[in-house]
């Protein structure tokens, strides 16, 4: 009989380990999503501080470094990641370690210098372990500082 009890409890300790084992498992999954997701929200935040800090006469301008290097015009083309050509709403995108970063700039009128405000929006995409796609998308409103009001 004293040696029934230990096996008894070992068997019903092994399957409580097992379950254990599992949610580890799915714990580390879990904490591998955040991270990617964490990460695609910083690379959208970092697109949108930068547009920030650029004048707003080179919002249509990249620099995709970070060095002072222009190295990408945004485009209405229809093409790079602009949707569609000719509709006022200029496009460029970069891709860092996995995330597709999309950033749109779309002046209030046709033309960049005569508008008196542009909508910014930055989308950062990626897919998840499961393959699904992913997206954050941010956005502000950016005021033309030398708009007088009238149109030229």
């Amino acid at each position: 009989m004293s040696m029934v009890e230990p096996l008894v409890a070992m068997v019903v300790l092994s399957f409580s380990l097992l379950g254990s084992v599992s949610m580890l498992a799915l714990a580390q999954k879990g904490i591998a999503g955040g991270g990617r997701k964490l990460e695609a929200i910083a690379l959208a935040e970092s697109r949108l501080e930068r547009l920030k800090a650029v004048p707003y006469q080179s919002l249509l301008k990249a620099d995709l470094g970070g060095d002072g290097w222009l190295e990408v015009r945004l485009n209405d083309s229809g093409s790079a990641g602009d949707a569609v050509a000719g509709d006022g709403g200029y496009t460029a995108r970069q891709a860092i370690n996995g995330v597709m970063v999309t950033w749109a700039v779309r002046p209030d009128r046709p033309s960049l210098a005569n508008s008196p405000m542009a909508t910014i929006t930055v989308t950062a995409a990626w897919s998840d372990q499961g393959g699904r796609r992913r997206t954050v998308r941010l956005g502000m409103r950016r005021a033309n500082p030398v708009f007088s009001g009238r149109a030229f």
